[in-house]
């Protein structure tokens, strides 16, 4: 972009190229961009297709769950209290208790409305997953990312999913389901979980 000198020294808002406004849109936080696309007039269009970011979410491709997963936080007169407190470290670990995860939620999604929307999702907190259906995992989780430490997994699943879901930042892992481990993959699978657990912050239920 050509450098323009104005009187004030400051460039005006047209004058900003399109990939400009589209990465700033990008890399907002939600908030931000809510004000951003309202003060720009312009950006509505590309704050609609930003990626949707959320703290805790629970996935799956079963109705009967999502149902369920939904009214639970309804049934629990103090969840908003205790999520609140669960988002300390010391406190969600007392809450988690010393062998397993126990983790609340503030958003349940469908998997087929994931593929559906064609979104990305940044999950920065706890991923929960409940996926039944053998194409759930390929339809969705392209389009799921994120720096999230906590990792429950109910349903079905191969050994590579799995593998790919635990990055770098992950700390806890609770797996309730199924894991489908072919005979040539035992030895790394083995391998993998013995390795896991790098400190008192790491834990590895199944």
């Amino acid at each position: 972009m050509p450098f323009i000198e104005h009187q004030n020294n400051n460039l005006p808002y047209s004058n900003l190229p399109y990939a400009f406004k589209s990465r700033l849109i990008q890399l907002a936080s939600l908030v931000d961009a809510r004000t951003i696309s309202i003060a720009c007039s312009d950006l509505k269009n590309l704050n609609s297709h930003r990626r949707k970011s959320y703290t805790t979410v629970y996935i799956t491709d079963n109705r009967q769950v999502s149902d369920a997963a939904k009214a639970y936080p309804q049934k629990e007169s103090d969840f908003n209290l205790l999520y609140h407190f669960s988002k300390f470290s010391l406190i969600k670990y007392i809450l988690d208790g010393p062998l397993t995860i126990n983790p609340t939620w503030q958003t349940v999604l469908r998997a087929v409305q994931i593929a559906i929307d064609d979104k990305p999702l940044y999950i920065n907190d706890t991923l929960i997953l409940y996926l039944l259906q053998a194409d759930s995992y390929d339809r969705m989780m392209p389009l799921v990312a994120g720096t999230y430490a906590r990792l429950v997994l109910y349903g079905q699943y191969t050994w590579t999913q799995v593998k790919q879901l635990i990055h770098s930042n992950v700390k806890k892992v609770r797996i309730m389901g199924n894991v489908d481990v072919e005979p040539e993959e035992y030895d790394d699978a083995i391998q993998f979980v013995l390795r896991f657990p790098r400190g008192i912050g790491y834990k590895y239920v199944f």
